[in-house]
């Protein structure tokens, strides 16, 4: 039996003997301390759930579970990656096979790590209700009750669609309640194309939602000019690859220039482009090589 398959029959063997096993590991892991002040790696997951499935050039790439949970674990335990983001499934998943490895003498890559709460995923890529991304994932309770850092949400706005104004009111909604939670959100504005002008004038909005901005960070594509965008906020944002990150030294000097657009620009929520390199090199080495990046900017 190869080492995926035995590693998938222990998974699913926890999930079906010992279901409530992922609340009590996520109740007595050790938590980041301080993280909201220093520069951050987090690693994004969260696609396959909005039917996202492609990376790398590969339509199918994160269609094998088993592997992708490998990927994710091999980057998690690199120098300088902080955490991740993840729906609850992936999120769960993560915690029985670190705790399998664990039981195992293995190290503990979810240690001190920074742990994201995807929370709208309604929006399914390609479908006529995209826009109308009500939350499907975690709730703010949910992200509490998890004993995680922080919670995500998307907002994609797009003139002509009224779905974009209900997905303004999920998110409004969300950010309140995470509010009084006192959990920080991360706030994904997103604009067709990524559009410069519009992209900027959307920033402005969503600094603006709900009821307070603080715990707000802002996640935002790398476009350019970057500094039009990081001047249009003062919450602090983490850059995005997306679909089109490019090579392993095309995201490298992407990111170097976005991080060098303003002080507030401080580190990275990425997915694809490190986990599914389009020039198949090591997701592990992508991810520390980012990592040394952006915790080495002044």
């Amino acid at each position: 039996m190869d080492s995926a398959k035995a590693m998938l029959n222990e998974l699913l063997e926890l999930r079906l003997k010992h279901p409530n096993l992922v609340v009590e590991l996520a109740r007595t892991r050790r938590k980041a301390v301080g993280w909201a002040h220093n520069r951050l790696v987090i690693i994004a997951i969260d696609h396959p759930a909005r039917r996202e499935l492609a990376a790398g050039g590969d339509e199918w790439a994160m269609a094998n579970r088993m592997e992708l949970l490998e990927r994710i674990s091999q980057v998690l335990k690199q120098p300088g990656v902080d955490g991740v983001l993840a729906t609850p499934d992936i999120m769960e998943e993560l915690m029985l096979l670190n705790h399998i490895g664990m039981e195992r003498g293995e190290v503990d890559f979810l240690d001190g790590k920074v742990l994201v709460g995807s929370m709208n995923r309604a929006g399914l890529s390609g479908t006529e209700f995209e826009l109308d991304d009500f939350v499907s994932a975690y709730t703010p309770r949910g992200v509490h009750e998890a004993n995680l850092d922080a919670g995500k949400l998307l907002f994609r706005m797009h003139p002509d669609s009224r779905d974009s104004s209900k997905t303004l009111r999920y998110c409004v909604d969300a950010l309140n309640e995470l509010d009084e939670f006192e959990l920080p959100c991360f706030l994904e504005p997103l604009v067709p194309n990524n559009e410069l002008d519009p992209l900027v004038r959307l920033v402005g909005v969503a600094t603006a939602m709900g009821n307070s901005s603080r715990n707000r960070w802002l996640k935002l594509p790398m476009v350019s000019p970057f500094e039009r965008i990081a001047a249009a906020t003062t919450c602090p944002i983490v850059l995005l690859g997306g679909k089109s990150a490019g090579s392993p030294e095309e995201l490298r000097t992407k990111v170097q220039h976005s991080l060098a657009a303003g002080p507030n620009v401080r580190g990275l929520m990425i997915g694809r482009g490190v986990l599914y390199p389009r020039d198949h090199s090591n997701p592990a080495e992508v991810a520390k090589r980012l990592a040394a990046i952006v915790h080495e900017a002044n």
